[in-house]
């Protein structure tokens, strides 16, 4: 009868569960050949990796050389991520007389060959590769590319290693079995994902499924430099389902992860789920609707973010769906928080995902960056950790965190402790608890950065006439600017006269305070050259809304004509539209008012047609049509006499009258956007 084993691991980290082994090869052993192959090939079908490569060895023995078997050698001991052995199998086929037929095997070889930190041997095998020509997938040939520069980064890299410290998890954290997604809950407390098992036992497939343990959420503490296990994290382990990979919402009052199965093809689906905390617990967890958890296809790895140009919080996972652009790509979706739903997900785009696998993200708000596992670039290993600043679907060009964060091996789930000083990673580096052969097993590891520098803006808000402090719980919103505009960090409200907003080293910020009944302000703070911990002080003056319309000086117009004049554009452009750059949120009415020359209906179709006149040049400034109103009031509103009082004309009182004004009418609701159709809700909401 065939055997699934007990132990299980994350393959890449990803959804397809693999099993391993530490038991006498004798338990599984087979006389038969033609037996022996078939069970191999039965075990690669249910997932049980292990087993087949186990059986495939026994097949190795008796004949070394059979191909195919060699083939099977191969590509298990890779997924595996027994990179020595592979290295040797892959070798063994390129210089085979049927090594031809296989122009793949370059290319896993010099995968190996990375991964044991073979850079020159890896930079000649995919020289090798790139000869066969025609004969290769091109995602392959794209990957290929990407793993060359990967050598020349990890050979520039060598000597970079001096600003973080990367160890093992000291204490009751990493066991035999894998170790996956830590989750900080505070600086020294994290909940994280594992299979603890005390012994290694074989079960026939019917026992499997109702007997064998799942991975389940736990709870660790740290005392001193040694990492406690407080046991599970009970609410949301289920022994029906491998549990893994969660996320709070940005208020906490929400926990995603990640439930697991295999279906009746032997495939691993994975679905999201959440759970609410009321009154101090968390609720029964439900599965987010079918946008999300789309069938037959995987959704894992939820990660929480903020997009900034509608600031909604961002549901980031991880997918294998159509539109996917390689393996597993990262998606979103946007949450609303009035209605309690998601929008319907979407690709993050090119600029994350590759023909390659992207896994594991994890989204800093203070520095509005994504932080993922990829093999489909440049790297150092296998997978290997990048950065980029952005959100939703706009990215600046990720960035490789370089040694000692990345390894030979695969370095996946990045996560930062609250204060920024460091953070988690999971590896199966050298080093580790090994329990099959010295890279199988993945473990939690600290990082520490060496040199962690603050920067701290003061930042005193004041009333623009009576220089009158404010702190009466002005909304404070701090942005980084990069070349696709501003990225929304954090919102908080003031408390006293001079405030400290927390920045990151190395970006560039607008700072904005919002106030009701005043105009919003906003202040330039750069941290580009912070080099060591410093405070910037920074002020920003609020100016009162009038009641009463304001002028717009210098917007002039031709002689009894609609025509706006050059001039009169560029003050548009240094009133109007930068008032809405800081005030996007506001509806106002645009006047134009003549004097009394000419008739009563000429003055009031011409102040209309000037009125209009701004508004559509204020639209294709790209101020939302919906935010302006054109109101032409002719003759009608004047501010200054026409005539002197002995019936002389008063060019000076007509020319205060031939003016163009605007009075705030209004805000835009921020909620009023989408359609339904595009928009799911989470289970009983």
């Amino acid at each position: 009868m065939t055997k699934k084993l007990l132990f299980l691991f994350l393959a890449f980290h990803c959804m397809h569960f693999v099993s391993a082994q530490e038991t006498h090869p004798g338990d599984l052993y087979e006389k038969n050949d033609m037996r022996t192959r078939n069970l191999a090939r039965e075990a690669k079908r249910q997932g049980d990796i292990y087993v087949a490569l186990e059986h495939y060895h026994q097949l190795f023995l008796r004949d070394s050389n059979d191909f195919g078997v060699l083939l099977e050698m191969a590509d298990l001991s890779r997924l595996t991520h027994d990179y020595v052995k592979a290295e040797s199998y892959y070798t063994r086929i390129t210089k085979s007389s049927k090594g031809s037929k296989h122009p793949e095997a370059w290319f896993y070889l010099a995968q190996m060959q990375k991964s044991n930190g073979k850079y020159k041997e890896a930079t000649q095998s995919l020289a090798n590769f790139k000869k066969q020509g025609g004969k290769v997938d091109p995602d392959m040939k794209k990957l290929a590319k990407a793993e060359l520069e990967g050598c020349t980064l990890a050979i520039s890299l060598a000597d970079s290693a001096a600003k973080t410290s990367v160890f093992p998890m000291m204490g009751k954290v990493n066991g035999k079995h894998a170790e996956f997604s830590p989750i900080p809950v505070s600086e020294n407390k994290i909940i994280f994902g594992s299979l603890r098992a005390s012994e290694e036992k074989i079960y026939t497939i019917g026992e499997f499924d109702t007997l064998a343990p799942k991975r389940k959420l736990y709870l660790a503490e740290k005392d001193g430099d040694t990492w406690k296990n407080l046991g599970e994290f009970e609410e949301f382990n289920d022994d029906a389902f491998d549990i893994a990979n969660g996320t709070f919402s940005l208020d906490s009052s929400r926990f995603y992860f990640t439930k697991c199965a295999q279906n009746w093809q032997y495939k691993t689906i994975c679905e999201i789920y959440v759970s609410k905390k009321r009154n101090g617990k968390w609720s029964k967890p439900e599965a987010l609707n079918e946008l999300v958890n789309m069938k037959d296809f995987t959704s894992s790895h939820p990660a929480m973010g903020r997009e900034s140009k509608k600031n909604k919080e961002v549901l980031y996972f991880v997918s294998d769906r159509e539109g996917t652009k390689g393996g597993m790509d990262i998606w979103m979706a946007e949450y609303d928080d009035r209605k309690k739903t998601f929008r319907k997900p979407r690709n993050v785009g090119s600029k994350i995902n590759t023909p390659g696998d992207e896994m594991t993200p994890y989204y800093d708000m203070k520095s509005k960056t994504l932080y993922f596992s990829s093999n489909g670039r440049p790297g150092i290993g296998g997978m290997d950790i990048f950065s980029a600043v952005g959100d939703a679907s706009t990215w600046q060009e990720p960035k490789n965190l370089g040694l000692p964060i990345n390894s030979p091996a695969d370095d996946l789930d990045f996560a930062l402790r609250p204060s920024g000083k460091g953070g988690y990673l999971v590896s199966n580096r050298k080093g580790g608890n090994s329990l099959y052969h010295e890279t199988c097993c993945d473990d939690i590891y600290e990082f520490n950065y060496l040199k962690f520098i603050t920067a701290t803006c003061d930042l005193e808000v004041q009333d623009s006439k009576t220089k009158d402090c404010l702190k009466n719980g002005e909304q404070i919103n701090v942005y980084i600017v990069d070349e696709d505009g501003k990225l929304l960090v954090q919102q908080t409200k003031s408390i006293n006269c001079i405030n400290e907003v927390e920045l990151r080293p190395g970006f560039e910020y607008v700072i904005e305070v919002k106030k009701d009944g005043y105009f919003n302000e906003m202040v330039p703070v750069s941290t580009k050259n912070v080099t060591t911990s410093s405070k910037i002080p920074a002020k920003i003056l609020l100016r009162k809304k009038p009641v009463e319309p304001m002028v717009l000086k210098n917007v002039q117009f031709e002689y009894n004509s609609a025509t706006l004049s050059a001039a009169s554009k560029k003050t548009l452009d240094t009133t109007l539209v930068e008032f809405f750059r800081k005030n996007p949120e506001l509806i106002i009415e645009l006047s134009a008012h003549t004097d009394d020359k000419g008739s009563d209906d000429f003055n009031m179709k011409l102040s209309q047609r000037r009125a209009e006149s701004v508004v559509t040049y204020l639209i294709s400034k790209g101020i939302p049509k919906e935010q302006l109103i054109a109101k032409g009031y002719g003759e009608t509103r004047p501010i200054a006499p026409n005539s002197k009082p002995d019936g002389t004309d008063n060019p000076e009182g007509r020319e205060l009258n031939r003016r163009t004004e605007f009075k705030i009418v209004g805000e835009v609701n921020p909620d009023d956007y989408g359609t339904e159709e595009e928009v799911i809700e989470e289970s009983g909401e």
